[in-house]
């Protein structure tokens, strides 16, 4: 007799879901230079330098911080980026060119994946999962669900 749908439970192990989370693959080979800013906007220009020094504040945290005068260490901090703009001016470009350049591990992927991976594997493993990342990179970030828009507002404060 065939195997009844409703007795199945697949289960996929929560380590193997972070890591399919990599951007688009027709992001796969941007980088910042890549990146081709629009002249008439200066703010492309402007996000393309504050994308490239964000992920050298990634590295400088993931090293420990830097020394100051005598050797001690300065306490590094977490680090944020947001980027806003209109449909197609290369938000996920440059996401896409900030996770190819941060220290692993890290994790890209959209808002409603992120949503996804707490619902699959809840809320505490996904902390847990991502707790140790360089960088979390959401794209396509919706604020329009105001439940999910706490879920994630929650999940980036455990993890900051």
């Amino acid at each position: 007799m065939p195997e009844r749908l409703v007795d199945r439970d697949p289960v996929v192990p929560a380590d193997q879901l972070v890591a399919q989370m990599v951007p688009p693959p027709m992001f796969d080979d941007v980088s910042f230079a890549s990146y081709i800013p629009d002249p008439n906007e200066p703010t492309q220009a402007k996000a393309v330098e504050t994308a490239e020094g964000f992920v050298g504040r990634l590295r400088e945290i993931r090293s420990g911080g830097k020394r100051k005068l005598f050797g001690k260490k300065t306490q590094p901090t977490g680090a944020g980026l947001y980027l806003d703009g209109g449909f197609g001016v290369g938000k996920t470009h440059l996401l896409a060119s900030i996770y190819h350049n941060s220290p692993e591990p890290k994790t890209f992927g959209t808002f409603v994946e992120l949503t996804h991976l707490v619902g699959a594997l809840g809320f505490n493993s996904t902390v847990e999962q991502l707790a140790g990342n360089s960088v979390l990179c959401i794209d396509e970030f919706e604020l329009d669900d105001p439940g999910d828009t706490m879920l994630v507002y929650r999940l980036l404060t455990e993890l900051s």
